[in-house]
């Protein structure tokens, strides 16, 4: 048996409001469905240069999307019962996937059936930001008392460890990437443990500088969407309001799921993603009460009109067109600036046009 993780993670904002209604998931489904049949190109290059591709699997009980890291270079090699190696039998035009499966629930929590391989929660974000123009901000689903907890927390220790095997800077971003990368290039065996400390010499407002650096780099590590893989992770500290020392493990903060699988099916395309929506359907329905008592509850419904249409390219492409139409022909004249738009009436466009202000 083979282990996979399901990660919660809850959708706070979406394009900079506070979201308080239920996110247009759905209509989001139904777009990705429509550009699947159209054969609408659906890739989308991040900032960083990985290529992403998401599908819409099903939309019940819960719309599930599967999101997949498209590897061109750098592929892995096929071995034989001697240890031979050859590449890939991939045919011209092929390219690896690996997949994260994300399905959308109530109280805008999303499970996120992970592997080690898939693309991390944020990068959800990134597609439907780059496609839909849908800029979402997501926050972990934490157990009942922690945040609470570091909240008041006096930080003067954060330590983390991992097999050396496993380092990677794409477990993490920002400046935590720059040290993992750097690590894996020093060792590919044993742990790897890295300890930041407040310290005993210097004044006051040194170290009280010192807790805000670090209290700044644990919110970047608890916002990474890979802290399943480390071994070890604590933030130490002193409780404002108690004067306790806590010992705070973040690996056991996270509301995340454990899963034993059958690796033979998660090889096999068809039977991974029916086995996929088997586990996050349960995994809903085994939690949802835990959502109902600690997460607010989400009033109205969903706003279709937020989510366009897809165009080959996404929103930086459907911007790219709608200002050449607007640019002046050589006669002078501007085009009609609504030829550039999808028709309002189209199904499934509720009314909304592509580009937004």
């Amino acid at each position: 048996m083979a282990r996979r993780s399901v990660q919660f993670w809850r959708i706070e904002q979406l394009n900079g409001d506070e979201l308080n209604r239920p996110f247009p998931a759905r209509r989001v489904a139904e777009v990705l469905k429509n550009a699947q049949d159209a054969a609408t190109d659906r890739h989308f290059t991040s900032a960083d240069g990985t290529i992403l591709l998401a599908q819409a699997v099903t939309s019940s009980p819960h719309p599930v999307l599967l999101l997949d890291r498209v590897r061109e270079t750098n592929l892995p090699s096929v071995g034989d019962a001697l240890g031979r190696r050859k590449p890939l039998p991939l045919a011209p035009g092929d390219h690896l996937l690996e997949t994260t499966y994300f399905a959308f629930l109530k109280r805008n929590v999303i499970a996120v059936l992970t592997s080690g391989n898939g693309p991390r929660a944020s990068r959800m974000g990134e597609y439907l930001g780059g496609m839909l123009g849908l800029e979402l901000t997501l926050v972990p689903v934490v157990r009942e008392d922690v945040e609470e907890i570091l909240t008041r927390l006096e930080v003067s220790r954060f330590e983390f460890a991992l097999p050396a095997e496993r380092l990677s800077g794409k477990l993490m971003e920002g400046e935590w990437a720059d040290v993992l990368d750097s690590a894996s290039r020093l060792m590919n065996e044993g742990t790897f443990r890295i300890s930041l400390s407040v310290g005993r010499a210097g004044k006051a407002e040194d170290k009280q500088r010192i807790r805000e650096r670090i209290q700044q780099l644990i919110d970047l590590f608890r916002r990474a969407g890979s802290v399943e893989h480390f071994d070890y992770v604590v933030a130490e500290g002193k409780d404002s309001l108690t004067g306790d020392r806590e010992v705070v493990d973040l690996l056991k903060e996270r509301f995340i799921s454990h899963i034993d699988v059958d690796p033979d099916v998660f090889n096999d395309p068809q039977k991974s993603v029916a086995e996929a929506v088997t586990i996050l359907n349960k995994q809903a329905r085994d939690n949802e009460a835990f959502f109902a008592r600690t997460l607010p509850d989400v009033k109205g419904t969903a706003d279709p009109g937020l989510v366009p249409d897809l165009v080959a390219g996404g929103m930086a492409a459907a911007r790219e067109a709608l200002a050449a139409a607007t640019l002046p022909d050589k006669a002078g004249t501007l085009p009609n600036k609504a030829a550039a738009l999808p028709d309002k009436t189209a199904t499934g466009g509720a009314g909304h046009e592509l580009v937004r202000g």
